[in-house]
């Protein structure tokens, strides 16, 4: 038995509760069913939503998530863009950054972190006792770690987010996405070429100058690698930040529980990243061979998509799956992914996390919510769920 469902963040979804899965995606896990979605041109795709299916499927090499056959996602994968690749290309571009995104990496970045944590926070304080979070914290911070560790402008940075969320909000279509998309790709060439004239300390110049395992990177493989990095670098962590806060809000018990101990900052991350569904759309890969998932047969050519929200809501894999536990002692939630297309930032989301949460929580001990509960909007149709603004104050009640 299967499920005809609608693609994953085109509609407005039924939740439970704005912390949720979509119920169809919850009612298909419960019932160990599939979903299942006609898309045009007679392709087939699939949606699984238990943990342990996703997480085989993932480490299945027959699921490629080079060969996603949608308009929008670029039928021909450009150089460097490592996400939309399969081994061995995308071993080699991945090990070639696997420096830059280990955990000491990740490390080494939290003094800049904190530094650019507390210039906003400074800031939100000396506009008075009101703010939006999103516009003025849980944004900007993660997208100027990534273009402080690239070595582009933030204002392109700036840019790009603006142009992507209005393009999702307006419904752009295909044609507007391509022309956006070559904008914003001719400019990046821009940074690339002046960075391979004269580099600085940065990923981009690290990349072009530094032997890298199979030779030097060319120009648009570096353009690719710069591009995937924004795609991916910063909306999951601002949409925890602001999905997190809206839920501590309404439970101040936790919320003065994670302030006053510090200790409780690493679990919580990992909490926040296995309870929030972030990831709207899933992990997508197409199936290059027949394959059975769960004892249904999956033919070659169709698309497999894991709903990750769910799956980090399994009661199968987790006690209490649906209540927000913040000492959680073990979770292997598939945030991340999982195989060998694992985020490759995920250190640096945690480390973005935990200085984002802290710093915020100790410079204003009496922030709330500003607005009632009801009154904050939600992105439903966008990749990464999340709320399109926040407001807050830590005026005196």
């Amino acid at each position: 038995m299967s499920e005809t469902l609608s693609l994953p963040g085109t509609v407005k979804a039924e939740r439970r509760c704005p912390y949720d899965p979509p119920e169809a995606h919850r009612r298909l896990r419960d019932a160990g069913e599939l979903g299942k979605l006609e898309l045009p041109g007679g392709l087939v795709m699939w949606f699984l939503t238990k943990h342990d299916d996703i997480r085989a499927m993932l480490a299945d090499s027959r699921f490629s998530g080079a060969r996603v056959p949608f308009p929008a996602m670029n039928p021909e994968i450009p150089a460097g863009f490592f996400f939309s690749m399969d081994p061995p290309d995308h071993t080699r571009y991945r090990r070639t950054l696997t420096a830059e995104f280990s955990v000491r990496g990740a490390r080494e970045l939290t003094g800049r972190i904190e530094r650019l944590a507390d210039r906003h926070l400074d800031a939100m304080e000396a506009a008075g006792t009101s703010a939006d979070l999103v516009a003025a914290y849980a944004s900007p911070v993660p997208a100027m770690v990534i273009s402080e560790i690239l070595g582009v402008p933030y204002t392109y940075h700036q840019k790009f987010d603006h142009e992507v969320r209005t393009l999702r909000e307006t419904g752009g279509d295909d044609q507007a996405v391509g022309a956006m998309a070559t904008a914003w790709w001719d400019e990046m060439r821009g940074f690339v070429r002046a960075k391979r004239a004269e580099p600085g300390d940065d990923m981009i110049s690290r990349l072009l100058h530094d032997e890298v395992e199979g030779g030097a990177l060319t120009d648009e493989e570096v353009v690719g690698i710069a591009m995937t990095i924004i795609f991916a670098g910063h909306e999951p962590v601002e949409n925890l930040i602001g999905l997190g806060m809206l839920a501590l809000f309404q439970d101040r018990e936790q919320l003065t529980r994670l302030r006053e101990n510090p200790d409780l900052i690493d679990s919580a991350v990992e909490e926040f990243l296995r309870y929030f569904p972030v990831n709207n759309f899933g992990t997508v890969r197409t199936a290059t061979e027949d394959a059975v998932i769960n004892g249904h047969p999956i033919a070659k050519g169709e698309i497999v998509a894991g709903l990750v929200s769910t799956a980090n809501r399994d009661p199968e894999r987790f006690a209490d799956p649906d209540r927000l536990v913040l000492d959680r002692s073990h979770t292997s939630h598939l945030a991340f992914g999982h195989g060998v297309h694992q985020c490759l930032g995920q250190q640096l989301a945690r480390v973005e996390l935990k200085v984002l949460l802290q710093r915020l929580l100790v410079r204003f001990p009496a922030l709330r919510l500003a607005v009632a509960p009801e009154e904050i909007r939600y992105r439903e149709n966008t990749s990464f769920y999340g709320v399109h603004e926040l407001p807050v104050t830590w005026a005196a009640e």
